[in-house]
This record gives C-alpha cells, sequence and structure tokens, in this order.
C-alpha cells in the first residue's frame, strides 16, 4: 500500500499534544481561497518555480521534454500548461528554484520516518499527526499507518474537515487517538463556495465521531471578512456544547503560505488581507472559556 505524501516535517508544538511529526497528505477536495498549503490540493505531482530563487542559468531547459521552459532576455520562465510534472527539470537546478511537491511512500517508508522520533514522543507525550491537503481522502493509507502507530503505543492525531462520507471518515480514523476537526463556517452558501458536499454532512459527521467516543477537538481558522464574526463562535460553541466537545483552537488567518501561489501560478485571492494578530481573537476565546470550553489561539 502506497500514499500519496507531500511532506513530512519534525517537531512540531501544534496540531496535538506534545512534540510531534507532522505527514501531510497531498489532495483535497475543498477549495478554500485562502488555504496556506495551496501545494496540497491537488492528488497528483505538481511542479513549482519560484523565480526568484532562480539566478537564470538555463541548465534545466534542456532536460524538460515538453519544452515548457524556455529563455526570454536573460531570464528563464516557465508555461505551466504545458508542464507535465515529471520533475526531470528537479535535479539540474542548483538553487532550488524547483520544488516537485508528492511522493507515493509506502506504510513502512512513512513508518520508518515515523520511528524515528520515538524519543520525543515519549518525553513530550507527543505523536503523530496526519494533515493535508485532507488526509481522510487517503484513508486506507491512514487506517494502516494509525494501527501500526498503535502497535508501537505512539499517540496519532489527524486533521480534517469532515467533508467525505462517513463510512470514509470512520474507516481512517478509527484507530486514531485524537481528530482535530475543522469548521470553516456554518453558513450553508459559505459552505457551498468552498465544497461540493453538503455543510450538514460535516456536522453529521461530527456527531458521529462523538458518539463513537473519538476525542474530537474543534479547529477554526478565522478568516477576515469570512467568519470573523460573533454568530461563527457562538455557533461553534453550541455545536462543542452539544457533543461534549472539551476543546476548541482558534487559528488567525495568516500569509505564511502566499509566495506558493506565484510559484504554482496560481491567483490568491488573500494577497492584500492582513495577518490577524493572536490579540485580535482574544474577545472569541473569551466567550468560548465562559462556557467551560477550553480554547487555545494557534492551536
Amino acid at each position: 500500500m502506497k500514499g500519496n505524501i507531500l511532506n513530512i516535517e519534525r517537531y512540531h508544538y501544534t496540531d496535538g499534544n506534545g512534540i510531534r511529526i507532522m505527514v501531510f497528505m497531498k489532495g483535497c477536495n475543498l477549495r478554500c481561497p485562502w488555504c496556506s498549503n495551496p501545494e496540497s490540493q491537488r492528488y497528483d505531482r505538481q511542479l513549482a518555480f519560484n523565480k526568484n530563487k532562480c539566478v537564470n542559468c538555463g541548465r534545466c531547459i534542456p532536460a524538460c521534454p515538453q519544452q515548457a521552459i524556455y529563455m526570454d532576455n536573460g531570464k528563464v520562465y516557465m508555461n505551466h500548461s504545458l508542464c507535465h510534472n515529471c520533475g526531470k527539470c528537479v535535479n539540474t537546478c542548483f538553487s532550488d528554484a524547483r520544488i516537485l511537491y508528492g511522493k507515493e511512500m509506502s506504510v513502512d517508508e512513512v513508518m520508518a520516518e515515523i520511528l524515528k522520533e520515538r524519543s520525543y514522543f515519549v518525553r513530550s507525550k507527543g505523536g503523530v499527526t496526519f494533515s493535508g491537503g485532507e488526509a481522510a481522502l487517503q484513508a486506507d493509507f491512514v487506517r494502516e499507518c494509525s494501527r501500526r502507530c498503535r502497535l508501537e503505543y505512539i499517540n496519532t492525531a489527524i486533521e480534517t474537515a469532515g467533508a467525505v462520507r462517513w463510512e470514509t471518515l470512520w474507516h481512517g480514523v478509527e484507530y486514531i487517538d485524537e481528530v482535530l476537526f475543522d469548521i470553516k463556517t456554518l453558513n450553508v452558501v459559505d459552505f457551498g463556495k468552498l465544497s461540493d458536499e453538503p455543510l450538514q454532512l460535516v456536522l453529521d459527521n461530527l456527531s458521529r465521531l462523538c458518539d463513537k467516543g473519538k476525542k474530537v477537538r474543534i479547529r477554526c481558522p478565522i478568516i477576515p471578512g469570512f467568519n470573523d464574526h460573533l454568530e461563527f463562535i457562538q455557533g461553534v460553541v453550541k455545536i462543542a456544547l452539544e457533543n461534549g466537545i472539551e476543546q476548541i483552537d482558534l487559528l488567525p488567518f495568516h500569509q505564511m503560505g502566499s509566495y506558493k501561489y506565484k510559484s504554482l501560478d496560481k491567483p490568491y485571492a488573500y494577497k492584500e488581507e492582513k495577518a490577524l494578530e493572536k490579540d485580535a481573537l482574544i474577545p472569541f476565546a473569551e466567550i468560548i472559556r465562559e462556557k467551560g470550553i477550553k480554547c487555545l489561539i494557534g492551536g
């Protein structure tokens, strides 16, 4: 069994308890215009070209079988519409201006990376978090990895938006210790802009996870002009209370992934929006805590 992996990152202090290793899965069925990981959206491999790093040496031009790379007035350019994402140009680039996102890895290969961090997990009560993209879209792979982690007494978490069929979601999370469940909006019309699945499916999946006894933590990215209002926070609090959920994380909008859009030749709708400071979310956090629910800003 193989999964399509975007990246494996070590020493995270968020996205679960303790020191964690993050396994980012490639592929997402949402289209959030503020996404900080646009390279995770497509399931297949994807080539990025960072013009700011390019030294215009031209070594990549003969390496491209599709002739998608060309020189004009002493500068290297790329026609993304011709690129087949073969990655042959990447090895010729000594300035790291070209990155191929996504590679297939077996369960054994991923577990080998996870087990390197065993001592950190034990000391910090940390573990592994499967994220994305949408990790639940590769439910078979996540299920087997989390089952193997359980045999090794390694804590596991998954970050999901829950916009998948219940059978798929449960298959992926059955051996997972904690579900970090993203709620981005409670407005049906707004959710329809992000997903082809109905909002009710997401809310039903959340309730069913809680009914199954799963530890669920709600996470809310707070996006200016989209969900940064009291009505949204009150609605999320209501859902948490109804389902016995003990923690809500508020994730302030940031611009840390904005540079990736240009390298992928993708438009970015939030390029003019300022990042939110954590202090701006304190009033929302206080509303949550007043109801007896733990709240972290930054999660």
